[in-house]
């Protein structure tokens, strides 16, 4: 593969509208450094391709099973004791049962796609990125990991005239933020938990890096989105919120701050392709719950809140 004109992609949206100003276009990439506990993207963390199985979907029909040449799929029994067993480590993502599938029940997650088919959809829709001031985000996964062919698509979409907003977790070499800048006009950037030895322990990776890149890019004068999820039992707690309200008050260049509540639509996810879900037990923060988080942030003094 060709990782300066390539990238690995699990999905690309149109029209959205919560990934920066404007109407955008949403372009997520495949790999994740951190292994953070809430994922709501699990699909998005390892860099390959993977199958996805709806099982509420499935309707038994077997043609997934006929057409698969790894025998990912054993279906026994009939009528009430039918039974679909789906061995996804057997998979290699041929797409044959995807194609096969009446009922939408499989999906593959992640394929291949070139810079150039990229802009091609991306740049459908300028029109409505010069009315709006929308433009392109590319989101993850993180996308920093996939740097060569990242640069290269951003280089592209500056030279369209876009607007384009990173959305990072912060944790990849500065030197490459560095070399990206130049292409970026908004950072949406992540603020997870706080404390190192906390960060670690519920993201898999210190924080460390991350707070110094964030450091450089507002030194350097870069706007930021500041994005902090909140994980009930994890960060949503006094020390955690007036960190959030402390860093929105040092750096000027952070424009604005989004509390991103817990939902537990990636538990579903997670279930589809195979793996589980840490927090399988943790309820989505209702309205009225996330608006006293929003009103305690703000008294410890963060007047940059704006609801995501």
């Amino acid at each position: 593969m060709d990782k300066e004109n390539t990238l690995t992609i699990f999905d690309l949206q149109r029209f959205a509208l919560h990934d920066g100003p404007g109407i955008r276009t949403t372009v997520f990439l495949k790999g994740c450094p951190l292994d953070c506990l809430w994922c709501h993207n699990p699909e998005s963390k390892k860099k390959t391709s993977q199958l996805g199985y709806l099982e509420k979907n499935c309707i038994g029909c077997r043609r997934c099973e006929k057409v698969c040449p790894r025998k990912v799929y054993e279906i026994t029994g009939e009528g009430e004791q039918k039974k679909h067993n789906v061995y996804l480590e057997r998979c290699i993502q041929c797409g044959k049962c995807v194609e096969a599938c009446p009922n939408h029940a499989l999906k593959i997650y992640g394929w291949n796609v070139t810079v150039e088919e990229i802009m091609h959809t991306v740049c459908k829709d300028i029109d409505f990125y010069q009315k709006s001031g929308g433009g392109l985000t590319i989101s993850g996964g993180e996308p920093m990991l996939q740097f060569q062919g990242l640069l290269k698509l951003v280089k592209k979409a500056k030279e369209c005239g876009m607007h384009v907003c990173l959305d990072t977790c912060g944790y990849a070499d500065m030197d490459k933020y560095k070399e990206i800048v130049p292409y970026i006009d908004l950072f949406l950037f992540d603020y997870k938990v706080t404390g190192e030895k906390e960060h670690e322990k519920y993201t898999g990776v210190s924080n460390k890096k991350i707070l110094e890149n964030l450091d450089m890019l507002c030194k350097n004068n870069h706007a930021v989105i500041l994005r902090c999820p909140i994980i009930p039992g994890i960060n949503d707690h006094e020390e955690h919120y007036k960190k959030i309200a402390e860093l929105s008050r040092k750096y000027p260049q952070i424009v604005e701050v989004n509390l991103m509540t817990y939902h537990d639509m990636a538990k579903g996810k997670a279930a589809q392709i195979g793996t589980t879900y840490a927090l399988a037990d943790l309820k989505t923060i209702e309205k009225e719950e996330k608006q006293k988080i929003y009103k305690l942030v703000e008294s410890y003094g963060c007047k940059k809140l704006k609801e995501s």
